[in-house]
């Protein structure tokens, strides 16, 4: 095996998952151990495996720290080496390979680069199957649960995610201060999925060997599951108690509406370019009003329409990068160079929305 090349926390695999999916567990952490993205190649991360990493200072030795969630779990800590020592199924050794620290008001969390996993191991085969298929780049609500569909592998775990996606829509309520809980309940389901298949389909374990194609894969699950609650969560619930916040939205774009961009200080000729110039943007960013449809996100024909978290997100970076080119283009018509005058974007997304 190549030496491992040291690597950036913020591009650790482990480490996105864990911050997307398990912030919480890492908050609560004193010391969260991240193995190093090559050596995890391949493996499905699962909850257990991410609280198998999360640790607090042990209030009966020093030097040793328990599982934050997984309390028989206990390592020893003498820099470099980590020790499985407890609740581990086998004793192991790993390497340090940096350490940081990141704190949180007046917390502070340890997070320590390891060169291996304290438990568990990635699958013995890193190379893409040649008839790998590829995970479909761009989210949308039909075409994803279409591609799940395909599966014959994945038709018992999509059943009993019908069956978890039931259990949700008929006991959930909206309680104000009780929303981390709804966000863990919804993680759970569409992790479980996601696991489940990839245990389960053979196929598209061959087509999730990076981390960036897990990344990918698991949008595309979660979206799925997100189209199934889209109803129940924004139209039956958060839509009405957002009501306010909406109106008091559209009075502000109605207020900027009527500022040109000249108003803004903006350099010439950039300061002279019409509403008209975003044509392409608003049309874009008017895949938004999804939610006055009555079809549901999975069964709508309108590609167009973004209904999910990851869809609107899509449209607002689209609209974001139409506006980017836009102003570009415009700037090279004139003739001008386009250096200094991205920090000038920002007025022209005010302007745009």
């Amino acid at each position: 095996m190549d030496p491992l090349e040291p690597e950036e926390i913020d591009e650790n695999f482990f480490y996105k998952h864990m911050m997307t999916h398990f912030h919480s567990l890492f908050c609560e952490s004193a010391i969260v151990c991240i193995p190093h993205s090559k050596s995890i190649e391949g493996l499905v991360i699962t909850k257990d495996i991410i609280e198998s990493h999360c640790f607090q200072t042990s209030p009966y030795f020093c030097g040793q720290y328990m599982a934050t969630k997984q309390k028989q779990k206990i390592i020893a800590l003498d820099f470099p080496i980590i020790t499985t020592i407890l609740g581990f199924k086998e004793e192991r050794t790993v390497h340090i390979m940096a350490e940081e620290s990141v704190y949180l008001k007046n917390k502070k969390i340890k997070l320590l680069s390891i060169d291996r996993l304290l438990e568990g191991e990635p699958p013995a085969y890193h190379h893409h199957h040649k008839h790998a298929i590829t995970i479909p780049p761009v989210r949308n609500s039909r075409t994803d649960l279409e591609f799940l569909n395909m599966f014959s592998e994945n038709l018992e775990a999509l059943y009993e995610l019908q069956i978890a996606v039931q259990e949700f829509t008929d006991s959930y309520v909206y309680i104000k201060g009780y929303n981390k809980s709804t966000v863990e309940r919804i993680q759970h389901m569409y992790m479980k999925t996601y696991r489940t298949i990839l245990q389960r389909n053979k196929l598209l374990q061959e087509s999730c060997r990076t981390p960036s194609e897990h990344d990918q894969f698991l949008e595309l699950v979660e979206n799925v599951v997100m189209s199934f609650l889209h109803k129940k969560i924004w139209i039956q619930s958060l839509q009405s108690l957002l009501a306010s916040q909406d109106n008091y939205l559209d009075t502000i774009c109605y207020t900027y509406s009527n500022v040109t961009l000249s108003q803004y200080s903006l350099r010439y000729p950039i300061s002279e370019m019409h509403l008209s110039c975003f044509d392409e943007a608003i049309t874009n960013f008017r895949r938004l009003d999804s939610d006055s449809s009555n079809v549901e996100p999975y069964k709508s024909t309108l590609k167009q329409l973004a209904f999910t978290p990851l869809e609107k997100l899509a449209v607002v970076k689209s609209t974001l990068d139409l506006i980017t080119t836009t102003v570009r283009d415009y700037v090279q018509d004139f003739g001008n160079g386009i250096s200094g005058e991205f920090s000038m974007l920002y007025p022209c997304a005010s302007f745009f929305f």
